[in-house]
């Protein structure tokens, strides 16, 4: 049974121009042990996608289903974590890894081991008390992986995680998020990346769904079957890098033709 299944899904925004086009017949499935990436075009749905599937907001058209229920609400056993850190300032890491166990209901006899868990699986002890002012862009990223991760939710959801942080920091985390992925003692059963680099999504994933310009509408899912830990130097890595972005520019406008507002945002292989 699929943990996650997307069908037909089409979005729709209202503007005073009328109803703009996000994305159309949207469908793929997200299976126990999964590790599935999406990239494309800026502007092409993938975040929203994203919120959908979490049931942060609603499909226009199509259905999402997690273990065979639709979403049609906040579903509890996904969790997020989002490209801006989205911590509380005013909060100390270990209110904020509580932050969302707190929202759950869950007893304060349950929850001060929770986060003790957490701050210590993601490398966080002894900064308990900071507060997100005084840590560096890679140790709030790690706060938020770790309220992701308290929850304990099946699917990960990741909005473009890494891409705030500098290269080392960004490439250690990555390492640390297929360990905790492959560790069947933590969650999550699977994970969903939306990722606007190339490289980076075929380093992580064991599937790359390819997403047109907007309206998005699928162009490809292309399986990764290359060993971990994956070498991003080899020729196998390169052609499937090239492949991905063969297929994006090739679905997406020129840069003549679109300028600077519709070019893809894409980092091409090197």
């Amino acid at each position: 049974m699929a943990l996650i299944r997307v069908e037909h899904v089409d979005k729709n925004f209202a503007s005073r121009h009328g109803s703009i086009a996000i994305m159309q017949d949207i469908s793929f499935e997200v299976k126990d042990a999964d590790f599935l990436a999406i990239v494309g075009p800026s502007g092409c749905g993938k975040s929203t996608l994203l919120r959908l599937i979490q049931g942060l907001d609603r499909p226009s058209g199509g259905q999402i289903y997690f273990r065979d229920a639709p979403v049609d609400g906040v579903c509890r056993q996904m969790a997020m974590v989002f490209q801006s850190f989205a911590l509380y300032p005013w909060l100390t890491v270990s209110e904020n890894v509580a932050f969302g166990l707190e929202a759950l209901g869950w007893s304060p006899g349950r929850i001060g081991p929770q986060v003790e868990r957490y701050i210590s699986v993601i490398g966080l002890d002894g900064f308990q008390e900071a507060y997100p002012r005084e840590l560096s862009g890679g140790m709030r990223q790690r706060v938020g992986l770790a309220r992701a991760l308290a929850v304990e939710p099946a699917v990960l959801l990741m909005d473009e995680p890494f891409s705030a942080l500098d290269p080392l920091t960004a490439a250690n985390l990555r390492d640390e998020v297929l360990q905790l992925w492959r560790d069947p003692a933590l969650p999550p059963e699977a994970v969903l990346l939306i990722s606007h680099n190339i490289e980076e999504a075929i380093e992580l994933a064991d599937r790359v769904i390819v997403l047109s310009r907007r309206p998005g509408h699928i162009l490809a899912e292309v399986p990764v079957d290359l060993p971990r830990p994956r070498d991003r130097k080899s020729t196998a890595f390169y052609d499937l890098t090239d492949r991905v972005f063969s297929l994006i520019t090739e679905g997406a406008p020129s840069a003549a033709s679109a300028g600077a507002n519709g070019a893809p945002a894409l980092d091409k292989p090197l």
